[in-house]
């Protein structure tokens, strides 16, 4: 700027030399000189401030923006997490504050009457005695942070950090009782669970998404917190406010909002009630059997709705208590692989029944049976190699290998594996839930196809088995697993019901098969769930009989399976009562170091008879609640499973027709507004057989029908599919025609 106004200067004394004027010439000269540079800086000031003020930037700054962040500050309205209930509204999972303990100890910290806000050296004996008795805190460590010169806000490490609620509130009263001052608490956005250990792994963990930045609000990071993620969070509001001179938000001073929007909250099948029990049970069958994986499931047998379910090793979610190096995560209700031995009879009974290739009365001699050159052998061949006769109905009570694969034999392999798809197994539940296994099914030789009769050389998750036994229970109408109860937002609900997902066997099969469930714990001679010590069942609810199967699995590591004693995974399903059940109890242990069968029948009977006795309060009442609709999307071109897991989070039931990897199309157009519970078929671009339409609406069929060009006749009174003429798993090329009966 110096330097350009001298050039003006240096202008007029080059034209003084070189014009030679009289001295009142000069100075008239001089003066229109400097009134044209004056009138030429003037407009040129005035055409950049005219700039400026029509563009609003200086150097590419926005000037508005840059006033307004020196008179305004913009706040995150942080949106509220939504909480995770039980299903009767017990919180499970609910946002809270964690806090951060400090002490300022700076002599500036003062209120406007210049009465003392810090800790000054008479308090430090106090605080450092507080600390002590409620933190747990090191006297001589507290002592040497307060004592530290260089500080003037004082913190004090892990232990005074995650201090929640009532501890804080417990030191605030202390201090305000010795008349301590400057002890402060800076709070955190947190997740809590109020219950503690409780369902751990299916419930599942939210935290900060970003540690450094809490306004980024918290994220599910495993469980049904990391599942259901984008329906428990919200979307963030902002406010914007005035701040004063010194830059201090001043409050009541709100210019503009934008809401938050809160997320929905979920309220789960589980009962806190049953849960906690069943943990408390689990918890004694762990520390007896030192097994190294347990779980334990409660669901209720006409609905399908998970109750409890819990596994060993597990957690406190709150406290952190019980996390080890190399901890397992993963859920291993749906997220583990196994094969599930002799549970697995159940399925093998069933199918055998529904094609009359089972004879109760007829007599086999078990001991060993060869396959395709693979000698199979009962589980008691190493004390009894010579085996024992007996008949069909006393072989299931027995568990015994030889009368399982007899039957699977019966049936032919392809009718047996025509089975074992009609049980789903090999799919996934696509119940909602993140990392689901879809299980393996079975290699189709003779050998494998044998092994998988009696629950080896297929592998199933726990889930899955539930699912299965769930048809056994329904009069062989098989119902998904679920664990929503409902999702409520705005006043609004989204209320699950339970969803048929096929029929693989008739009523009188699935009937007949829970009662010769009960010869298992009864017959004193081959039930394996019989106990001679007392000459009691092992498992009883209420001095009644129980169905049950029991398991022992040998476990595949390393392409050979292990041996030891105790080196299987010991298995039993109890349901009751025998008819109409009412609950399905199932257990596995794995690898214990010890092995009684009590380890599983004292967690089921228990848990059982509690069940039996809360059956009447389990009914959740109506919540009087507007029915929120849910907005159809595209999901062409999607991933069937991916797709499937996200439409049944939306309270949707929906179903891949085929095995493409890619969806092609579906039953409900995008933009359609829907109730929760409908199905939504998924035709994928693979190969289509025919599909198990049980309890089909006409809607449903008719449009499967119009893709797969077939003609198709509906017979009987009602709007629900009960019978169709094409079997599952039909080639649908040589099928022109499909009939379909229909009733309610």
């Amino acid at each position: 700027m110096k330097n350009i106004l001298l050039i003006p200067w240096q202008i007029i004394k080059k034209y003084v030399k070189k014009v030679n004027l009289t001295p009142g010439q000069n100075r008239k000269r001089v003066s229109q000189t400097l009134f044209f540079i004056t009138i030429f800086l003037f407009v040129v000031f005035a055409l950049r401030l005219t700039w400026i003020v029509a563009t609003d930037q200086v150097s590419g700054v926005n000037l508005s923006t840059k006033a307004k962040r020196n008179v305004q500050e913009t706040q995150v309205i942080q949106a509220k997490r939504g909480t995770i209930f039980d299903r009767n509204g017990v919180p499970i999972a609910i946002d809270s504050s964690k806090y951060t303990i400090y002490v300022i100890t700076d002599k500036n910290y003062v209120n406007a009457k210049e009465e003392r806000l810090y800790a000054n050296k008479d308090d430090f004996k106090k605080i450092e005695k507080i600390f002590k008795d409620i933190l747990g805190m090191d006297t001589k460590y507290v002592s040497e942070q307060l004592n530290n010169e260089n500080l003037k806000y004082v913190y004090f490490g892990n232990k005074g950090s995650n201090v929640d609620f009532s501890t804080r509130d417990k030191i605030e009263k202390e201090a305000e009782k010795q008349k301590v001052r400057g002890i402060k608490f800076e709070p955190h956005l947190s997740r809590s669970y109020p219950n503690g250990q409780f369902a751990s792994h299916f419930i599942g963990q939210a935290g900060l998404q970003d540690s450094d930045d809490e306004s980024k609000g918290l994220v599910g990071q495993n469980g049904i917190e990391a599942s259901l993620n984008d329906i428990l969070s919200g979307k963030n509001g902002v406010q914007v406010l005035q701040k004063n001179k010194l830059g201090v938000p001043l409050p009541g001073t709100v210019e503009s909002v934008k809401e938050a929007v809160d997320g929905s909250d979920v309220y789960t099948t589980l009962d806190s009630s049953l849960q906690t029990y069943l943990e408390g049970l689990v918890d004694k069958a762990e520390e007896g059997s030192e097994a190294q994986e347990l779980v334990a499931t409660l669901v209720k047998a006409d609905t399908g709705e998970i109750l409890a379910t819990t596994q060993r090793p597990t957690f406190n979610p709150d406290t952190k208590s019980g996390l080890y190096k190399d901890f397992p995560w993963s859920n291993f209700l749906y997220q583990s692989n196994y094969e599930p031995g002799s549970t697995m009879k159940v399925f093998t009974l069933s199918s055998a029944i529904n094609t009359n290739n089972f004879n109760p009365n007829d007599y086999y001699t078990s001991g060993e049976y060869v396959v395709d050159g693979q000698p199979i052998h009962d589980w008691d061949w190493s004390i009894n190699p010579g085996g024992r006769t007996m008949n069909f109905a006393q072989g299931f009570a027995y568990s015994s290998n030889i009368g399982m694969t007899l039957l699977e034999k019966k049936m032919g392999d392809k009718v047996w594996r025509d089975y074992l798809e009609r049980f789903k197994f090999g799919t996934r539940t696509n119940i909602g839930v993140s990392n689901e296994e879809p299980g393996l099914f079975p290699d189709n030789n003779t050998v494998t196809n044998a092994m998988s009769s009696f629950g080896q050389g297929i592998g199933v998750t726990q889930l899955q088995m539930i699912r299965g036994f769930l048809a056994i229970t329904n009069s062989g109408t098989m119902l998904e697993p679920h664990f929503i109860n409902r999702i409520v937002n705005d006043k609004k609900v989204r209320q699950v019901t339970p969803e048929i997902v096929g029929k693989p066997v008739d009523a009188s099969a699935a009937n007949q098969t829970l009662q010769y469930m009960v010869n298992v714990g009864t017959d004193p001679v081959f039930g394996t769930a019989y106990n001679p010590t007392n000459g009691t069942p092992f498992f009883q609810v209420n001095g009644q009989n129980v169905s049950v199967k029991t398991g022992t699995a040998q476990i595949s590591e390393n392409g050979s399976y292990l041996t030891g004693a105790t080196s299987y995974l010991y298995s039993a399903v109890a349901i009751t009562p025998t008819e109409n059940p009412e609950f399905i109890m199932y257990m596995t242990i794995k690898l214990p170091s010890n092995w009684k069968l009590d380890y599983i029948s004292d967690v089921a009977n228990p848990i059982l008879t509690r069940a039996m006795e809360m059956k009447d309060t389990l009914a959740v009442a109506d919540t009087g609640l507007e029915t929120e609709k849910i907005k159809i999307k595209s999901y062409i071109d999607e991933k069937p499973n991916k797709t499937a897991q996200e439409l049944r989070r939306e309270i949707l039931a929906p179903v891949i027709i085929g095995n493409g990897g890619k969806i092609i199309k579906q039953s409900v157009s995008e933009g359609t507004t829907v109730n929760p519970n409908r199905r939504i078929l998924l035709l994928t671009d693979g190969d289509i057989d025919m599909p198990d339409i049980y309890g089909w609406t006409k809607y449903d069929t008719e449009k499967f029908a119009e893709w797969m060009n077939l003609e198709v006749e509906f017979t009987g009174i009602g709007n629900k599919v009960i019978g169709q003429s094409i079997d599952m798993n039909t080639e649908l090329s040589k099928n022109k025609k499909l009939v379909v009966n229909l009733g309610v």
